[in-house]
């Protein structure tokens, strides 16, 4: 009696509290933000994160946190922030209030005259803003050096016309700066704040480090020869001339202590597609032709590209450039335009259809080969020829061997086949030639530090090996140990995916993962791997490395000289940090009641920054700099939460029909009580349990519901995982979802009469599929569905111009066969054919420039539900993707999807759009949001709901 009346009490002191906090609506979203970037200086003094509106409608700021002195500086719409190599300065740009542009935009301002961006300079030792400049397009400030950055300024503003009075004093016309009529750049110290001016600025080009940086000049006339190309001195202050006899400069690139600079150079004003581009080497004052329009030092036939800018090796020593062959088209120029027939010949024998060169047109007209000049020997050398896709380089540009890959063999088959696999050739940069060694794999292949292997999971094996990159002997180095380095709960027709790849030590050894732990292999094969995190299978829990060095991705990273190791927990979900020293895992960070994630170092110190979450907890930033001893919280994002019901997170377990056990997420009310009946909205996508302690913002909608206003509007949501049989795509989903909804009923405070399904694309297919086989649910929202197999099967990925077969065949939709050895299993899973089932009203969206989904699949779908008049809408946005992108749009969509629900759980008024539909003569003028009144309510068609 007395639990009871405690537990009553707790109950009702809750709900008191709840009752004085608001309810999320629509009009919510803008009021969160997120941490859009965050840096931190070489040595850890500064850490500055920019935070944006998440809507992007409304303002943010910048945030510069001091490690030493625990202060910080706060700065309104601050971003773009550059911190000096002293620890001395942030730059960063400063965008016009949200209101303000707004305003202009609806002012129909030319965007040329709205209100621009102001570039802000902060000074570390006063806490302050030491300087400002407005008007200002873009900055680029050197990564190593001291003191300065060049910015480029947007042309001054023209004085507003006077009266013709006054005109007539008016000298400007007459004398107008520079200024005035083009952009133009300022050098800028920061210590002194002296400024010189570079008008008529073209392009300029700044060094890591160094004294000098290199520009060019464009003419006030457009379509007028540029003025040239130029070097400045930082500690004179002198202009160069380098060259000022050519007709246009362009990709300007220099070396990381400015002593050697390059660009690519036109002679003659031609038609713009039959320029012919040079270029151009400049070192100790020396001005050198290297390639000239004939193709001078490249292969027979060939010509430089245009669209790539050539770079520098580390040491300087190579300067990579890009040819391709020259094309000669017969083109008929007798034809007028209008006599040119516009046709795409589809040949079965295409390396890539035709949607897919389409796709990939820019890319394919763009693609250009690496050569290098040797700038000690001056010998060039072709490392890439036609016949290869890609180079995969070491860090520095400097190893004797390369990886050249191609798919070429095996292109035709991608549209049925998954994974894409290559062939790879070592390239030997020292002469340019190459040897097949490694054929038909899926993964990408990773070199070994010291440039003698390279690393690669073999799919078919189901291993790792080693090539030696000199001897080119392979070894297998996984296949004597009996753990599998592969997905072990992969449930597609396809080989799978190995668990990854986590860097390599100090010492050069690969570290590559099993399900649970990490593994330090040996790449010569010597010594038989070894476990070094011993205990995450025994405990269920995966531990994985840190490769935090922007500038060495593939090296594993460090605290104190002790490996960092991270930690989730397979069934708790929370996250833990460790070091690794003398094989022993000691913890940083407890594994407590947070998904922690995030992590960035400084460069040259010991302080980390990271960010940690929950459900109720938003993901702010947090710095350690004493070897996470002590952690410190340092930015507070979203504080207005406290105002707002929320709610809590739980997993759930349940077994499914065929007896599998699976576990879910269930989002509860706040205020929640058993005792009550609460609506059910059920959400999902392959398995999504792992993600239990993740915080979801307020946001609209880009295709899903959002489990933060559901729970404040008194839903209940459900997140249940799949796991999926081979050719039963449809009839798995049934077994775990309505499996998890029925368990879930049977706790009493599921109101049975009032629950709904939601899912996306994958997710999406499977509510259209469990409406035709199940009446359990009063309403269904599925976006972007595939509704039939047979003809998505024939159908193409508009975005990237791919068959969809391989999905099919191989990957998501785990049909397994294709569709004349499987056609009774397309049929089966396909939600068309069972329309005449379907008494659940289906809400749907689905877009005309969905990149993923062909339109057409909601199309088909809506219309067989209207022949046979069934309750459905089809929302379609315009120039929209598969998931929403424009906010206008992802606002629209929450408000209708919620009515929707509201309607149909929660017995609220139908809107306008719902029972009267929008004729398109009132699309852009009435949305259709009212509801409608009472006593004039239509009817719509419920589930029976079984």
């Amino acid at each position: 009696m007395i639990q009871r009346l405690i537990t009553f009490v707790v109950i009702l002191s809750t709900s008191f509290l709840s009752a004085q906090k608001k309810t999320l609506t629509h009009d919510d979203y803008d009021l969160w933000k997120n941490i859009t970037k965050v840096k931190i200086s070489n040595k850890g003094r500064l850490i500055v994160s920019t935070i944006q509106t998440n809507t992007k409608r409304g303002d943010g700021y910048l945030e510069i946190y001091n490690t030493q002195s625990k202060t910080k500086f706060t700065y309104p719409n601050g971003y773009q922030a550059s911190i000096s190599w002293d620890e001395n300065y942030v730059v960063f740009k400063k965008k016009p209030a949200y209101q303000l542009t707004r305003k202009e935009k609806k002012k129909e301002i030319k965007k040329e005259n709205r209100t621009k961006d102001a570039l802000l300079i902060y000074d570390a030792k006063t806490n302050s803003i030491s300087d400002s400049i407005l008007r200002v397009k873009t900055y680029k400030m050197p990564q190593k050096e001291e003191g300065w950055l060049v910015l480029e300024k947007y042309k001054k503003e023209k004085k507003k016309k006077k009266d013709a009075s006054e005109q007539k004093k008016d000298t400007l016309q007459k004398n107008t700066s520079l200024a005035y009529k083009q952009n133009y750049a300022l050098v800028y110290n920061l210590e002194t704040k002296q400024k010189d001016t570079i008008h008529q600025i073209k392009d300029f080009t700044i060094p890591e480090r160094g004294n000098t940086f290199y520009y060019t000049l464009k003419n006030k006339k457009e379509k007028e020869r540029d003025l040239g190309v130029f070097q400045y001195n930082l500690i004179s202050g002198t202009k160069t001339v380098i060259d000022t006899t050519k007709y246009m400069y362009t990709k300007l690139s220099v070396y990381k202590d400015g002593s050697q600079f390059t660009y690519l150079s036109v002679t003659d004003s031609t038609a713009i597609d039959s320029l012919k581009f040079e270029l151009h080497y400049y070192k100790d004052r020396r001005l050198q032709k290297l390639v000239d329009v004939k193709g001078k030092h490249l292969r027979k036939n060939w010509e430089l590209s245009k669209d790539q800018t050539p770079f520098f090796s580390e040491n300087g020593k190579r300067l990579y450039l890009f040819s391709k062959p020259r094309i000669v088209y017969s083109k008929d120029t007798t034809l007028l335009k209008d006599e040119i027939p516009q046709v795409d010949v589809w040949n079965w024998q295409d390396k890539l259809i035709q949607p897919e060169q389409k796709s990939k047109f820019e890319k394919l007209n763009k693609k250009a080969y690496l050569s290098y000049y040797n700038t000690e020997t001056k010998n060039y050398i072709h490392i890439q020829d036609n016949t290869i896709d890609d180079v995969i380089f070491d860090d520095d540009r400097e190893q004797q061997f390369v990886l050249g890959s191609t798919g070429s063999p095996y292109d035709v088959r991608r549209s049925w086949d998954f994974p894409r696999t290559k062939d790879y050739y070592k390239i030997n940069t020292n002469t340019g030639q190459k040897h097949l060694i490694i054929e038909n794999v899926g993964s990408r292949p990773y070199l070994s530090p010291d440039g003698k292997y390279a690393l690669y999971y073999d799919m078919n094996t189901k291993n790792w090996w080693s090539v030696n990159l000199h001897t080119e002997q392979k070894t297998n180095l996984t296949k004597d140990l009996e753990v599998a380095f592969y997905d072990e709960d992969n449930d597609r027709p396809a080989s799978p995916f190995p668990y990854g790849f986590g860097g390599f030590d100090n010492e050069g050894n690969a570290l590559i993962y099993d399900k649970f732990d990490v593994w330090k292999v040996l790449l010569s094969g010597n010594k038989t791997p070894s476990n070094i995190t011993k205990i995450g299978r025994q405990n269920n829990i995966q531990y994985r490395t840190q490769r935090l060095d922007s500038d060495h991705r593939n090296l594993a990273s460090y605290s104190n000289k002790a490996l960092l190791i991270t930690s989730f927990d397979k069934k708790t979900k929370v996250s833990g940090l460790y070091v690794l020293r003398k094989e022993k895992l000691i913890e940083k960070i407890k594994p407590l009641e947070f998904y922690i994630g995030s992590y960035k170092k400084a460069k040259y110190n010991e302080v980390f920054t990271y960010r940690k979450e929950n459900f109720t907890t938003f993901s702010d930033l947090y710095v350690t700099d004493d070897g996470f001893k002590e952690s410190n919280k340092i930015t507070e994002i979203n504080p207005h939460q406290k105002d707002f019901k929320w709610g809590t997170a739980e997993l759930f377990s349940w077994k499914a029909f065929d007896g599998k056990k699976l576990e879910g997420i269930l989002y509860k009310p706040e205020d929640f009580d058993p005792s009550k009946k609460y609506p059910l909205i059920t959400y999902f996508y392959e398995k999504r349990s792992d993600s239990y302690n993740y915080y979801h913002i307020p946001r609209p909608s880009a295709s899903t519901v959002n489990a933060s206003y559901l729970v404040s509007n008194d839903y209940i949501m459900f997140v249940p995982d799949i796991v999926y049989e081979e050719g039963k795509p449809g009839a798995s989903a049934y077994n775990c979802i309505v499996s998890g909804v029925e368990a879930l009923e049977k706790s009493g405070y599921i109101d049975s009469d009032n629950m709904a399904i939601q899912g996306q694309s994958w997710g999406g297919y499977q509510v259209a599929y469990l409406v035709t086989v199940t009446n359990k649910f009063k309403a269904a929202m599925a976006g972007a569905p595939v509704s039939n197999m047979t003809s998505a099967y024939g159908g193409i990925r508009w975005q990237s111009g791919m068959s969809r077969a391989f999905q099919y065949e191989k990957t998501q939709s785990r049909i397994g066969k294709n569709l004349w050895d499987g056609f009774d299993l397309y049929i089966e899973n396909s939600p068309l054919f069972g329309i005449p089932k379907i008494e659940t009203p289906l809400l749907m969206m689905h877009n005309d420039k969905d990149g993923a989904v062909p339109y057409y699949q909601g199309i088909e779908m809506f219309m067989g539900m209207r022949r046979l008049q069934k309750p459905a809408w089809l929302l379609v946005y315009n120039d929209e993707a598969h998931n929403l992108r424009k906010i206008k749009n992802r606002q629209d969509l929450s408000i209708r999807m919620m009515q929707f629900f509201d309607h149909y759980l929660k017995g609220e008024l139908a809107p306008e759009w719902m029972t009267k539909g929008v004729p398109r003569i009132q699309k852009g003028r009435d949305f259709g949001y009212d509801l409608e009144t009472v006593g004039k309510r239509q009817s719509i068609t419920p589930s029976s709901n079984e």
